[in-house]
């Protein structure tokens, strides 16, 4: 004859509920903490590992522009900022993380001068570089609905150009911007036209627009990831280079 099952008091039910509840409350704070540190990620994935190049013997020149100069200020920000001054921030630091990847950098702009659109292009022509990326802010009359970040190249659009300019756009994302608005060919009036810094170059060309000066999130994003954003560039350009240059 089976014996009966004896059942649980009061006391024991209550330990029951207080332990459940407890092992509930402890897998939530888990969630919660595990929930932090992803953000935090991804938040942060911009500052990765620094992408280097495939081949240490491998020599190649990237081509930094800073658009703008001197008395060219380009752009104004709703702060009353310059367009030429945010470029050569970027330029600077972008420069900095291509030399840490081990490439030779040449700058057709190292501080705040004047600096012809013709002469940017011979720059990268005698250097015979391999890449030439020039650095802008943009500016609109809808400020409050234009924003992020895009990328211009030749009106040709061939392959080796449309790489480079996702492989920026790609890395860029990963740090974050307030919307991708693609790689572009031509210019802003004909798509058959191309822009002077990229019609006279040599060497596959692009210009990158970084954000709107005119919106604030863009200001904001620019100004928090200056750093990163020098970084993703890099990352870009030797990724390109480690696929498309031999």
């Amino acid at each position: 004859m089976s014996k009966r099952k004896k059942k649980m008091t009061l006391k024991q039910m209550r330990s029951l509920v207080v332990f459940l509840v407890a092992i509930n409350i402890i897998l939530l704070l888990c969630i919660l903490v595990m929930g932090f540190f992803l953000a935090k990620a991804q938040i942060t994935k911009g500052k990765g590992q620094t992408v280097m190049l495939q081949k240490a013997n491998d020599t190649y020149t990237v081509c930094v522009d800073a658009g703008h100069g001197g008395s060219d200020v380009g752009a104004v920000g709703l702060d009353g900022s310059y367009e030429k001054d945010d470029n050569l921030r970027l330029a600077q630091e972008v420069a900095k993380a291509l030399k840490k990847s081990g490439v030779n950098v040449i700058m057709t702009r190292s501080d705040d001068s004047d600096t012809q659109l013709d002469s940017r292009s011979k720059i990268a022509n005698k250097a015979k570089a391999d890449i030439f990326v020039s650095l802008h802010r943009n500016s609109t009359a809808n400020p409050n609905t234009t924003k992020g970040i895009e990328i211009w190249i030749h009106s040709s659009g061939s392959e080796r150009s449309y790489a480079a300019a996702d492989d920026i756009l790609s890395n860029l994302e990963e740090v974050g911007i307030t919307a991708n608005r693609g790689v572009r060919i031509g210019t802003q009036g004909d798509s058959d036209d191309d822009y002077a810094v990229i019609r006279d170059t040599d060497m596959t060309s692009m210009i990158v627009e970084m954000g709107f000066m005119t919106n604030q999130d863009d200001l904001d994003y620019f100004n928090e990831n200056l750093e990163n954003y020098a970084k993703a560039i890099s990352n870009g350009v030797v990724q390109w280079l480690n696929d498309y240059v031999q």
